[in-house]
């Protein structure tokens, strides 16, 4: 936050901002500091720009980072490229409205998250189930990880009392609404994607 003019950040406060380009979209908002400050001026500002990349040679050279390490999925703060980022700035530049050009021209140390849905043919195995974002990792757009972490857990529990106590019951029981949770979850990702990244109308 201390790093952009006063009137950006009033610009950001209290309330998530988007931008819908060609084939790209960036959203905005404030999130607490380092050590969960809220004052002015020690918050920070969260952004995350959506850019498709083609896969193979780019996205394989997007995902090496400086050491000449390659990552699978992302690449942290300051493992970046400098080229790729500066490349990302002049993109920015000519790309987005001018407050998300001054967001992205003065992070310096930004990384990389690639995005892929996630999703399992089945929950349970024998005694054991999997929850959460080990059975599906539905795309940020529906904001739904955390709150669907929570209802596979939460339904859990209510079928185990259910059935007293038998796992197995309670597992065949419980496994088949949450699969139709996370699959509508899954699809409403890729509906929302698609729409924010590819839709101008």
């Amino acid at each position: 936050e201390n790093k952009l003019s006063i009137d950006i950040v009033k610009f950001f406060a209290n309330k998530f901002t988007f931008f819908h380009g060609i084939n790209t979209h960036i959203l905005c908002y404030l999130i607490p500091g380092s050590k969960g400050e809220l004052s002015e001026g020690k918050r920070r500002l969260n952004w995350v720009w959506y850019v498709n990349v083609p896969p193979r040679d780019k996205l394989e050279s997007l995902l090496t980072d400086r050491h000449g390490i390659h990552r699978e999925f992302s690449v942290p703060q300051g493992a970046i490229k400098d080229e790729h980022v500066q490349q990302q700035k002049d993109i920015a530049q000519t790309s987005l409205p001018s407050v998300f050009k001054d967001l992205v021209t003065s992070t310096n140390d930004p990384f990389i998250q690639t995005i892929f849905d996630l999703s399992v043919p089945k929950m349970i195995f024998g005694r054991v189930c999997i929850v959460g974002d080990a059975a599906f990792v539905p795309r940020p757009h529906t904001a739904a990880s955390a709150s669907k972490a929570a209802t596979n857990a939460m339904a859990l529990a209510n079928s185990i009392a259910t059935y007293n106590g038998d796992v197995i019951k309670a597992l065949k029981r419980w496994e088949p609404s949450q699969l139709e949770l996370g699959n509508y979850l899954k699809q409403l990702g890729i509906d929302l994607g698609n729409i924010s990244q590819f839709n101008h109308s």
